[in-house]
């Protein structure tokens, strides 16, 4: 029995000491502490010693630089760990923003509550969140006949004459119905001359089938599923030149606070866009996986076609964005349609920072 216990204890000791001889390896848990890393002073230290930073997910595209941080040890090696808490969409994130349950996440259309009534701040743009945002009609439609009828937009199809008076199906409220707002004022028209009816983007995408509405206007994926059923697209965000972008958003307490855990943050963020759009196929592989993971149905095909249309922006692409105009796109579109108090407007441009990337990224 002794001779046993002496061997149960050299075994612990040696797999203690290899432990600890480990330098610059890390795990994607964020509660392990026991894994060592050498710091920006060039000394070894635990995880232990990293502070940490509670960061907001969802079963999204936009968490997918988050899951291959933790995956490839990018948080530990900038300097931090993360504790990632899950989230179904971003109106559930901005209610717990406002418990403090989160201290930096990813959204995109929701960030305008975020910035507007929450407080938080928008940091970093990260993300192309037009992608996918399409306004359709059948091939054989009048509207599918009439492209480029204004020269600004070579790419949209319809005009004044095809379009008015059709009925067009869309989630209100939403980038989509955004979408059918700047495609009419493109043709030189207003919602007045369109009648449109909100539905839930399944039920939009079965009227389009099924022949009860003229247009749908539609998000992924089932505006990729029109597409390849051969619906025109009439008009998209990108043929539109409306920039939409999934931002980085960091509460006013992690702003204020800790703004060089923000900048660390940020940069091994875009250490991860930057590897993800390196490889686009393991990128898809990951999102279908993340899918998967979190219960959605999906194909790696489908997973292609998004990662295709919706790109991370990288840390070179980043020098060129203004950061914060596409919430405050956003922002307008809302107050248009009584979704925000117009006093409410100007919070968006007062809290968007674009020092702490600029510092990341050395711009």
């Amino acid at each position: 029995m002794k001779k046993l216990l002496s061997l149960v204890l050299a075994a612990a000791m040696s797999l203690s000491l290899a432990a600890c001889s480990t330098s610059g390896s890390s795990t994607s848990d964020a509660g392990n502490t026991t894994s060592a890393t050498t710091g920006e002073s060039g000394e070894d230290t635990t995880t232990e010693d990293l502070p940490v930073i509670k960061v907001a997910v969802m079963p999204f595209l936009n968490s997918l630089p988050i899951v291959y941080m933790q995956e490839n040890g990018l948080d530990v090696a900038n300097g931090f760990k993360m504790e990632t808490v899950y989230f179904a969409n971003g109106g559930t994130m901005n209610e717990a923003l406002a418990a403090d349950e989160w201290e930096i996440g990813t959204l995109s259309a929701a960030a305008v509550n975020s910035l507007a009534i929450y407080g938080a701040y928008c940091v970093a743009d990260v993300a192309h969140s037009e992608g996918g945002l399409y306004t359709l009609c059948p091939a054989d439609s009048p509207i599918a006949q009439v492209k480029g009828s204004n020269p600004s937009y070579p790419d949209v199809y319809g005009d004044a004459d095809t379009v008015s008076g059709i009925t067009i199906a869309t989630n209100t409220g939403t980038i989509s119905h955004l979408n059918v707002i700047k495609w009419l004022e493109a043709l030189g028209m207003s919602t007045d001359d369109v009648n449109i009816v909100n539905m839930d983007f399944p039920s939009a995408y079965q009227a389009l089938l099924t022949g009860n509405c003229d247009v749908a206007a539609l998000n992924p994926p089932t505006s990729f599923q029109a597409e390849s059923e051969g619906y025109v697209i009439t008009s998209s965000l990108s043929s539109l030149d409306v920039p939409q972008y999934d931002s980085i958003i960091c509460s006013a307490k992690m702003h204020d606070e800790k703004p060089d855990l923000v900048v660390k943050y940020i940069k091994a963020f875009f250490e991860a866009c930057d590897a993800l759009q390196a490889d686009t196929d393991m990128c898809a592989q990951m999102l279908m996986d993340w899918y998967t993971e979190n219960g959605q149905e999906t194909d790696l095909e489908s997973c292609k076609t998004e990662v295709e249309s919706r790109p991370f922006v990288t840390s070179e692409e980043a020098a060129s964005i203004t950061v914060g105009e596409s919430v405050e796109i956003t922002g307008e579109f809302w107050v248009s349609q009584q979704l925000l108090e117009e006093s409410r407007f100007p919070e968006i441009a007062a809290h968007v920072d674009d020092t702490l990337v600029k510092e990341a990224l050395g711009f």
